[in-house]
């Protein structure tokens, strides 16, 4: 992961990311030498803050910004859909579609 270097161009000490995070210094501290693994959720905020991708973030890509396709949101959202079977990939997308065709999303 990339989370020490961002951190250090920025010029961060690790308690200020920490605080961003909402976690304690020596949580976010074991995550920067890799002792625990950080939630999608919270890396999502730091991708968000640092304006990287979450693969960039990760070091699964060298792609450091995003074609503003998709936010770090998003692509969280994606992550957590690889990880599920076929059956329950496509009962999120009818729950999906359900949401989407509410009469509140109805331009």
């Amino acid at each position: 992961m990339r989370i020490k270097q961002l951190r250090l161009e920025r010029k961060l000490r690790q308690a200020d990311v920490a605080r961003i995070l909402n976690v304690t210094p020596e949580a976010y501290s074991m995550w920067e030498k890799g002792v625990r693994q950080m939630s999608i959720a919270n890396l999502a905020v730091l991708a968000e803050f640092y304006g990287v991708t979450l693969g960039y973030l990760a070091g699964t890509s060298n792609e450091r910004l995003s074609q503003g396709s998709l936010s770090a949101e998003e692509e969280s959202l994606l992550l957590w859909y690889k990880k599920l079977d076929e059956a329950d990939k496509g009962l999120l997308a009818a729950m999906a579609r359900n949401l989407a065709a509410n009469k509140k999303y109805e331009k």
